[in-house]
């Protein structure tokens, strides 16, 4: 029912051009009851909500069956895993591009993405993106939560990339993930300072 759910959600978005408003015509439409829906939801804000983390969660689920992901070491798997989950967007590139049309500024935080942030957390907590095998020995949990949250803030950064990407097969999106997270694992690490000037100087000619 919650897939069902969600589903409803964003084919609505995509054929209405914008958010369904309650959740009365919403089930209507569905052909379930509220009961139904509160059963899974608190609202359609909530629905919302959960579409990124539920396909962080699918991707990740996914990866988890193949071999070479789980041999993979920590690193590894944090960039399969973004691949996975952009190339999972394009599915819905449509919803996704009505439903932030209003996010400007990537450094700025958008309304939404709690459910979202938690489940990314939860990831980089399970995968140990903390251990050694990155290139560092967190001091405690308040520095392994730092980078994990500055990790997060990237995967915005590239999110919101995305969504302004008209790259063939959006491979700038690509490059973008690429050379943002080799650099950011590796500043955990060791303070890459060419890798550092790379960034900077792909990023700024994306303005132009």
């Amino acid at each position: 029912m919650r897939a069902q759910i969600i589903q409803h959600y964003i084919t609505s978005v995509k054929k209405n051009e914008k958010s369904p408003k309650g959740v009365f015509n919403f089930c209507e439409e569905l052909g379930i009851s509220e009961s139904d829906f509160y059963n899974e939801f608190s609202d359609l804000d909530e629905v919302n909500e959960s579409i990124l983390p539920e396909l962080w969660s699918e991707v990740v689920s996914a990866l988890n069956e193949q071999s070479f992901y789980q041999e993979a070491s920590a690193g590894d798997k944090l960039l399969s895993t973004l691949y996975a989950f952009f190339e999972k967007l394009k599915e819905n590139r449509s919803y996704f591009l009505i439903s932030y049309k209003d996010w400007k500024n990537p450094q700025e935080s958008f309304k939404g993405m709690k459910h979202f942030r938690s489940s990314f957390l939860e990831y980089a907590k399970a995968i140990e993106l903390d251990s050694t095998e990155i290139g560092v020995d967190m001091v405690d949990k308040n520095t392994a939560k730092l980078s994990h949250n500055a990790l997060f803030a990237n995967v915005l950064f590239v999110f919101h990339f995305w969504l302004n990407d008209r790259s063939k097969g959006f491979e700038k999106t690509d490059a973008c993930i690429e050379k943002l997270f080799t650099l950011s694992l590796e500043l955990i690490g060791n303070q890459t300072l060419k890798k550092a000037i790379d960034l900077g100087k792909f990023l700024f000619t994306q303005k132009k």
